[in-house]
C-alpha cells in the first residue's frame, strides 16, 4: 500500500513536511472554503492539484453547506478509480462546530422536538455553534459520508471561540468563561480520542482565528491550555497534533504575539516546540480593522481605468433597461403587491448603484456588495419571474445579465486600479522587512511564500478554484526561500495602517 511518503517521492522538486501525525504533507494545501459541486471547474482544479503534488485537502462541514466535502469525496473517488492515487497518499482535513444552513435547520428542528444538542452557543439568527460530543458525532458521520471515506486524517474543532465571544456579550467573567471553555475543549478531545481508537480519525486539533491574539483578549484561545486539555485526556500519547490559524502580511500575530508559556513564546514557537503542526489560512485575504484586504493584484491593475463617463453611461443604459421590466413586464406578472415591490428592488441593481458606485471603501468592499448583496438578489428575482414566462422575458433577462456584467466589470476595473498603490506599499514594506529574496515576487507570490518560509508553519492553505491557480501555486512552491523568524515578522507589525 502506498503512503503519503511514497506520494511525495513522485514530486522531488516540491517541498514536503513530515508531520507528527506520521503523514508526509505538501507545504501547500488545497483550501475548499469557496468550492462546491455546482462548478465543474472546482473539481478540475482539485484533481489537478493532487496530480501536481498537493496532497493536503482542507475542507469543513459548513463549507458550501456540505457541498465542499461532497466535491472532495467525488474527486478523490475519481482519482482513486482512474489516476492511480491511493487514499493513504492523501491528507484529508475537515472541521466541525458550525450550525449553519442545513445544520442550523436540523438543530432548530431537533430542539423544537425536544432533542436539542447540548451546549449550543446561539450566536445569532441562522448561526449557532457547538462542539459537544453529540454534535461532533452527528457531524463526523455526515463528513465521512460526504467524503466517501472510512476515516479523516485530521479532524478540527472549527472556531470554538464563539463561546468566548458570546460569554463576553453576556458579561460572564473572563475567569469563568475560560474555565468553561477549556472544559468543553477537553470534553470534545475525549470524543476525538475515542474516534482515533475506532479508526475514524487519525489525529485531531483546532482551527481558530484567535490563537494569535493577545493573551488578555477575551476571545484569545491559548494553545498551551488546549495542549494541557489533550494531556488530561490522553497523556503523552494524545493525538492533538494539528492547529489551523490565519497568518499573513497584515495579520502577523501568529509569529509576533507572545501569548504562550508565560507570554514568552508565540503560538508558532510553542507549536514547534511541542510537535504540533500548524496549518495557516487567509494568506491572501487579510482581515484588519474589520475589513478585508485582498493581497493579490487584480487582472485589471496596471491598465488604464475606465472614465467616470464610461461607468455612468453603462449605468444609464442598465437603468433604462430596468425600467422596461418595471413598466412593461413586472406589472403583468401574477404577484401580490408586496412581492412585486421586492422583485422590483432586486431587479434594479443599476438604480441602486447610481448614487453609490464610487463610494465604496475599497475593491474588497465593492466585491462584498456585488457577491453578497447584488448578485444573489438578482439571481433570486430572475428565478422567480421565470416561473411566469411572458413574451420578451427571455430577451430581457439575457440583456439584463449582459448589461449588469459589463457594468460590474467597469466598476471592478475602477477599484482595482485604485487598490494598486496600496498593494505596492505593502509589497515594498514586506520586502524591506523580510528580505530582498522576495523583491521579484508579485504581491500574491510574496503573500503565499512568506508564511510558508516561516519557522513553525507546516502547511500553507490557499484557495485554488481554477487550474491556472494550481499551476501558479506549484511554480511558487519550487522557489527557494529563506527561513523567516519572529524578529523579521515583527517589522511588519502596524503595516495594516497602509491600507487605511
Amino acid at each position: 500500500m502506498s503512503t503519503s511518503e511514497d506520494y511525495s517521492q513522485r514530486f522531488p522538486e516540491l517541498p514536503f513536511e513530515t508531520w507528527s501525525t506520521g503523514h508526509t504533507v505538501s507545504q501547500a494545501g488545497f483550501g475548499c472554503y469557496r468550492v462546491n459541486t455546482h462548478n465543474p471547474e472546482h473539481a478540475r482544479a482539485l484533481q489537478k492539484a493532487v496530480l501536481s503534488g498537493i496532497n493536503c485537502i482542507d475542507t469543513a462541514a459548513n463549507y458550501g453547506d456540505g457541498s465542499a466535502e461532497e466535491l472532495v469525496g467525488s474527486v478523490v473517488e475519481q482519482l482513486i478509480a482512474h489516476h492511480g492515487i491511493e487514499r493513504t497518499e492523501l491528507v484529508l482535513v475537515t472541521k466541525a462546530g458550525y450550525m449553519q444552513g442545513r445544520n442550523y435547520h436540523r438543530a432548530h428542528k431537533a430542539e423544537h422536538n425536544g432533542h436539542a444538542f447540548p451546549n449550543v452557543v446561539k450566536f445569532g439568527d441562522g448561526l449557532w455553534h457547538c462542539i459537544h460530543p453529540e454534535f461532533l458525532e452527528d457531524q463526523l458521520e455526515r463528513s465521512l459520508r460526504h467524503l466517501k471515506s472510512e476515516y479523516v486524517d485530521v479532524y478540527l474543532l472549527h472556531n470554538p471561540e464563539y463561546f468566548l465571544i458570546q460569554a463576553e456579550r453576556d458579561e460572564v467573567s473572563l475567569e469563568e468563561a475560560r474555565a468553561e471553555f477549556y472544559h468543553r475543549i477537553q470534553q470534545a478531545f475525549e470524543y476525538c480520542e475515542k474516534q482515533v481508537e475506532a479508526g475514524r480519525i487519525r489525529a485531531y486539533g483546532i482551527s481558530s482565528n484567535c490563537f494569535g491574539h493577545a493573551s488578555s483578549d477575551a476571545d484569545f484561545v491559548s494553545l498551551e491550555s488546549c495542549l494541557q486539555a489533550a494531556f488530561n485526556v490522553g497523556g503523552s500519547e494524545h493525538h492533538f497534533r494539528v492547529v489551523q490559524l490565519p497568518f499573513n502580511l497584515l495579520e502577523t500575530g501568529a509569529a509576533t504575539e507572545l501569548n504562550n508559556l508565560g507570554n514568552s513564546q508565540s503560538v508558532l514557537e510553542f507549536a514547534k516546540a511541542n510537535a504540533i503542526n500548524v496549518m495557516v489560512n487567509r494568506v491572501l485575504n487579510a482581515i484588519t480593522q474589520s475589513s478585508l484586504v485582498r493581497l493579490a493584484e487584480h487582472a485589471f491593475a496596471g491598465t488604464p481605468p475606465p472614465t467616470h463617463s464610461d461607468i455612468e453611461a453603462a449605468l444609464a443604459d442598465l437603468v433604462a433597461h430596468e425600467d422596461v421590466m418595471l413598466k412593461n413586464i413586472l406589472t403583468t406578472l401574477p404577484f401580490e403587491e408586496h412581492s412585486r415591490e421586492t422583485l422590483a428592488d432586486f431587479l434594479t441593481p443599476g438604480a441602486h448603484l447610481v448614487e453609490h458606485w464610487n463610494t465604496f471603501d475599497s475593491i474588497e468592499h465593492w466585491h462584498e456588495i456585488e457577491a453578497q448583496y447584488l448578485r444573489p438578489r438578482m439571481n433570486e428575482a430572475v428565478e422567480a419571474i421565470l416561473h411566469h414566462p411572458t413574451p420578451g422575458m427571455d430577451e430581457w433577462i439575457a440583456e439584463f445579465k449582459s448589461k449588469t456584467q459589463e457594468l460590474f466589470k467597469l466598476i471592478t476595473h475602477h477599484y482595482a486600479v485604485l487598490s494598486h498603490p496600496r498593494l505596492e506599499r505593502i509589497h515594498a514594506k514586506a520586502v524591506e522587512m523580510l528580505g530582498a529574496e522576495f523583491a521579484d515576487m508579485s504581491i500574491a507570490q510574496l503573500a503565499f511564500s512568506a508564511p510558508r518560509a516561516t519557522e513553525g508553519v507546516s502547511c500553507t492553505l490557499i484557495g485554488a478554484r481554477r487550474e491556472q491557480y494550481v499551476d501558479e501555486i506549484v511554480e511558487s512552491m519550487k522557489m527557494q526561500l529563506p527561513s523567516l523568524s519572529r524578529q523579521q515578522w515583527a517589522g511588519l507589525v502596524g503595516i495594516e495602517e497602509m491600507v487605511a
